[in-house]
C-alpha cells in the first residue's frame, strides 16, 4: 500500500498524519499474481483449519457465553473462508490449478468447505442433535 503524498488533504487524520489508502492496480501490474493466488489459497486453507479446530473445542458451556475467545475466532474464521471462498471462485481456474498450493485449495473446497460454520450455524446443528438419556 502506497501513503498518498502530503498534499492530499482528504487522507489525512486530524492530527494531520497521512493514512494509508490502497492504490488501484495499473495496466502494468497484473490484478492475479502468482504470489497473490498463493497468499489466497493459503489464508483459505488454514481459515478452514482454524474454524474446524474451534468448533471441536467448544463445549456447551463455552457456547454460552458471548465474549468466548473461541467462539468469536470460529466466528471470524468462518467470515474470512467465505470472503475467501468467494474471491478463489472469481479468479481463473487454471491459475488455480497450476498453483503449487492447489493441492490444499482442493482439499479445503472439496473436503472442508461443508463443515466450516459460523457460531449461528454451530448452535443450530447442537439444538437438532437428539439428547442422551
Amino acid at each position: 500500500m502506497r501513503v498518498p503524498p502530503p498534499g492530499n488533504h482528504a487522507a489525512q487524520t486530524t492530527t494531520g498524519r497521512a493514512i494509508a489508502q490502497p492504490v488501484p492496480p495499473s495496466a502494468e501490474q497484473p490484478a492475479q499474481t502468482a504470489d497473490s493466488i498463493s497468499h489466497c489459497i493459503l489464508a483459505y486453507y488454514y481459515a478452514a483449519l482454524t474454524n474446524l479446530f474451534c468448533q471441536s473445542h467448544l463445549s456447551p458451556e463455552e457456547r454460552v457465553a458471548d465474549d468466548d475467545m473461541v467462539r468469536a475466532v470460529a466466528d471470524k474464521s468462518y467470515a474470512d473462508f467465505r470472503k475467501l471462498d468467494g474471491l478463489l471462485e472469481d479468479l481463473d481456474k487454471e491459475e488455480i490449478q497450476l498453483n503449487p498450493n492447489w493441492q490444499l485449495y482442493h482439499e479445503a473446497r472439496e473436503n472442508w468447505r461443508r463443515l466450516v460454520k459460523d457460531w449461528a450455524m454451530i448452535a443450530k446443528t447442537d439444538q437438532q442433535k437428539p439428547t442422551e438419556t
